[in-house]
C-alpha cells in the first residue's frame, strides 16, 4: 500500500524565532504587571467590583431607574458595606487587643503543659542532648582570648558596651505626618477604585462597543454574543461567590458567638474575606480564632469546636451549596488555581492572593470565547485537553492500558460497551491508521498499540456496569425497572446491550459452535486490533467470535480456513487505500475455500457508510458491508438468528421516515403553473 510523503518539517530557525518572541512578550507582560502594580491593582479591583455590581444595576434598570441614579445607589451601598465591615473589624480587633492580657495566665498554663509533655518524650530528650553537645562544640574557643586594653572598669572582659539609641516621641507636625503616612495610602487606593468603578459602570455599553470594535469588528454577531455571554457568566459567578462567602462568614460569626468566643464579628469577616483564597483560605482563617480559643479556655474543647466549625462550614459550602448555585466548580483546574494564586500573590502581594481566583476565572472565560486567547482556556480550563479518541490513542501509543481501562470504566457508566468501542476505541485506531499512512508510526509502535488494545479488552471482559439493564423494560421514551423502583430517560443506544443478548436456543443451524464468527485483519496489525473490538462486542452479545491476524488470509495460509467451523467471516480494514483489487481477490479466494453458506462481510471503518464501501468494492461480491461496529454486529446477529432484528429494523424505519419528513418540510412545495392569458 503506497504511503503518502511525509510533510516537510517547519524551519528550525523560524521555530526558534517564534519561541524567543513568545518568551520576550511574556517577560514584558510580567514586568509590566509587576512594576505597574500601583496602577493596575486598583483598576483590576474596580473591574472585578463592576462585575459584582452589574446584576443589581441591571435589575434597577429594568425597574425604569435612570442609569446614573442606579449606579450611584448601588455603588454607595456597596462601599458603605465595605467601609462598615472594615470599621467593625478594626473595632473588634481593638477590643480583642485590650482583652488579651487577661488571658495571659491561661495561655502560660497551656504552654507549660505542652512543654512538660514534650520534655517527657525520650526522642525529644535525646535530640536536646545532641543539640546541646553541638552548641558546646561551636562555642568552644580555639585560642585564649586576648584581653582588651581599652575595656571599661566594671565591665566583664570580652563583652561590648551596650549602646541604645532612643528617638524622641513625635510631636506636632511629625505626629500628623506619621499618621497620614499610615492612613492616606489605603484611602487613596480606595478612592481610585471608587472612581474607576463609577466610570466603568456608567460607560459600560461604550466600553463594550469599543472592545467589540477592537477584537471583533469583522464579525459583529459573534463578538456581541461572545462578550454578552462572558460578561453575564462572570457577573453571575462573582456575585454568587460574594453572597456564598458572606453567608459563610455569617455562619462562622454566629457559631462562634454561640460557643462564647470573643469578637465573633471580626472572625466572621475574616472567614468571609479569606474564603476568596482557594482551597486553604478558610483553614488559614481558622488559625487565629483557634489560638484565641486556646488562650481563653482552660481546656481544649473550645479549640476543637472552633476547628470543627470552620471545617464543617467549608465542607458544607464547597460540597453542597456551591454546586447548587453555580455548578461543580469554577471552570478552572485546581493546579491552575494554585499556580495562579502563587503568581498573583508574588506580583501584587496580599490583595493578589484574594483576587487570584476571580482573575483566573476571567482569563479562562476569555480564552473560551476569544479565538486569539484560546491557549488560556487550554492551560487554565477544566475541560479535557484531548478528545476521548485522542486520549485513547495517546495512552495506547505509550502502552498505558491501566489508564485507558480506568477511563473506559468511567465512560461505561454513561454509555454501552458497544457505543464506547465504536466511538472511542475505534476512533483512536483511526487516528493511529492516519499516522501510519503518513509514515509517523513504525512497526514497533503499531504492535504496542495492538497489544494495549488486547489488554484493555481483557480488562473489560468481566466489567458489567449495565448488567441491571436486563431487568429494565421500555415504556415510551423512558426506561423503568420491572419492580417500579426508578424511572428515567435513556436513549435507544444506551439499552442496546440488553435488547440484543443472544439466546443460544434461537441460533440458526450451524451457529451453535464455540466460535461462529471470525474477524480477520485486512492489511496491518491495527486492522487486527479493530477486528478484536468487533469480536469483543459479539462476545458481550453472547455470540462467540475470534480475531485473526492478516497472515490468516495470506496466499500461503488461507487454505487453513477450509477446515473452519465458523459461519461468518469479517474482513476488518481501517482504510481500503489502493488495495481494492486485492480485497476483491481475497473475497473470491474465500468463496472457493470456505464451506458453502458461510457469510462474508467487509468492514471499512473509515467509510462514511456501508453504501460507500459497497460502491468502492463493486466487484468484491461480499454478502454485506459495514462501516461501524453496530452495523457489523447487526450483520452477524441477523445471520445467526436467520431473521432481521425487528427492534433495529423499527428504529431504522423510524429514522428513515423522520429524515424523509424533514426533507419534505425543508423542500418548498412547487406552485402550479397558471395558464398564460390569451
Amino acid at each position: 500500500m503506497p504511503r503518502s510523503p511525509m510533510p516537510l518539517l517547519p524551519d528550525a530557525s523560524g521555530g526558534r524565532t517564534a519561541v524567543l518572541q513568545g518568551l520576550l512578550i511574556t517577560a514584558l507582560v510580567i514586568s509590566g504587571l509587576y512594576f505597574g502594580r500601583e496602577m493596575l491593582l486598583p483598576l483590576t479591583l474596580a473591574i472585578l467590583l463592576s462585575f459584582v455590581l452589574t446584576p443589581p444595576i441591571l435589575l434597577l434598570r429594568r425597574l425604569k431607574v435612570p442609569r446614573v441614579l442606579a449606579v450611584g445607589f448601588v455603588v454607595i451601598v456597596a462601599f458603605a458595606i465595605i467601609g462598615g465591615l472594615g470599621w467593625l473589624i478594626s473595632l473588634e480587633a481593638t477590643k480583642l487587643a485590650a482583652e488579651l492580657p487577661t488571658y495571659r495566665a491561661t495561655l502560660s498554663e497551656k504552654v507549660s503543659s505542652v512543654r512538660e509533655t514534650t520534655s517527657e518524650s525520650k526522642v525529644l530528650k535525646k535530640a536536646e542532648e545532641v543539640l546541646a553537645d553541638l552548641e558546646a562544640q561551636f562555642d568552644q574557643p580555639d585560642a585564649p582570648a586576648v584581653p582588651d586594653a581599652n575595656h571599661v572598669a566594671g565591665q566583664p572582659e570580652g563583652k561590648p558596651i551596650p549602646v541604645v539609641i532612643r528617638e524622641p516621641d513625635p510631636t506636632g507636625l511629625a505626629l500628623y505626618q506619621s499618621i497620614a503616612g499610615t492612613i492616606l495610602p489605603p484611602l487613596i487606593t480606595a478612592g481610585i477604585v471608587l472612581l474607576f468603578v463609577i466610570f466603568i459602570l456608567i460607560q459600560r455599553e461604550d466600553l463594550r462597543d469599543r472592545l467589540m470594535r477592537l477584537f471583533g469588528g469583522s464579525d459583529l454577531q459573534r463578538a456581541t454574543t461572545t462578550m454578552s455571554d462572558a460578561a453575564s457568566r462572570l457577573s453571575h459567578y462573582f456575585l454568587s461567590q460574594v453572597l456564598i462567602n458572606a453567608a459563610y462568614g455569617i455562619f462562622i460569626g454566629l457559631a462562634l458567638w454561640a460557643i462564647g468566643m470573643p469578637s465573633p464579628v471580626a472572625w466572621g469577616i475574616l472567614a468571609m474575606v479569606m474564603r476568596f483564597v482557594p482551597y486553604v483560605g478558610a483553614y488559614i482563617a481558622a488559625i487565629i480564632p483557634a489560638l484565641v480559643a486556646a488562650a481563653i479556655d482552660p481546656g481544649w474543647s473550645m479549640v476543637l469546636m472552633v476547628i470543627g466549625l470552620f471545617a464543617i462550614g467549608e465542607m458544607t459550602m464547597g460540597q453542597f451549596i456551591e454546586p447548587q448555585v453555580y455548578g461543580r466548580g469554577t471552570g478552572v483546574t485546581p493546579i491552575a488555581v494554585i499556580g495562579c494564586t502563587i503568581f498573583w500573590t508574588y506580583l501584587w502581594g496580599p490583595l493578589g492572593l484574594i483576587i487570584a481566583t476571580p482573575i483566573t476565572v476571567c482569563l479562562s472565560v476569555l480564552g473560551r470565547h476569544v479565538e486569539g486567547l484560546h491557549f488560556l482556556e487550554v492551560l487554565l480550563g477544566d475541560q479535557p485537553a484531548l478528545t476521548p479518541e485522542q486520549s485513547f490513542y495517546q495512552r495506547a501509543l505509550i502502552g498505558d492500558a491501566a489508564e485507558v481501562s480506568y477511563q473506559a470504566e468511567f465512560a461505561l457508566k454513561e454509555q454501552s460497551f458497544e457505543t464506547y468501542l465504536d466511538h472511542v476505541a475505534l476512533g483512536g485506531l483511526k487516528l493511529a491508521e492516519r499516522d501510519v499512512a503518513r509514515g509517523a508510526l513504525d512497526r514497533i509502535q503499531q504492535a504496542r498499540i495492538a497489544t494495549t488494545v488486547n489488554e484493555i479488552l481483557e480488562r473489560l471482559a468481566d466489567f458489567e456496569p449495565r448488567r441491571w439493564f436486563s431487568k429494565l423494560r421500555r415504556k415510551g421514551n423512558a426506561v423503568e425497572r420491572k419492580e417500579g423502583v426508578a424511572i428515567f430517560d435513556a436513549p435507544a443506544e444506551a439499552i442496546v446491550d440488553a435488547e440484543h443478548i443472544i439466546d443460544r436456543r434461537q441460533l440458526a443451524p450451524g451457529w451453535q459452535v464455540e466460535t461462529p464468527v471470525l474477524c480477520i485483519g485486512g492489511h496491518t496489525i491495527l486492522d487486527e486490533a479493530a477486528g478484536a473490538l468487533l469480536a469483543a462486542v459479539l462476545a458481550k452479545r453472547g455470540l462467540g467470535a475470534k480475531a485473526l491476524p492478516p497472515e490468516a488470509i495470506a496466499t500461503d495460509h488461507i487454505s487453513v480456513l477450509a477446515n473452519t467451523k465458523a459461519r461468518a467471516v469479517g474482513l476488518s480494514y481501517l482504510g481500503l487505500g489502493a488495495g481494492a483489487a486485492d480485497i476483491c481477490n481475497v473475497v473470491q479466494l474465500l468463496r472457493g475455500i470456505l464451506p458453502k453458506g458461510t457469510k462474508i462481510f467487509i468492514a471499512d471503518w473509515e467509510a462514511e457508510d456501508a453504501a460507500a464501501t459497497q460502491a468502492a468494492l463493486g466487484t468484491a461480491q461480499a454478502d454485506a458491508y459495514a462501516s461501524t461496529l453496530h452495523e457489523a454486529v447487526e450483520i452477524c446477529l441477523q445471520a445467526a438468528t436467520g431473521k432481521p432484528n425487528s427492534k433495529a429494523k423499527r428504529r431504522a424505519t423510524k429514522t428513515a421516515a423522520a429524515s424523509t419528513s424533514a426533507k419534505k418540510r425543508r423542500s418548498p412545495t412547487p406552485r402550479k403553473r397558471q395558464p398564460a392569458p390569451a
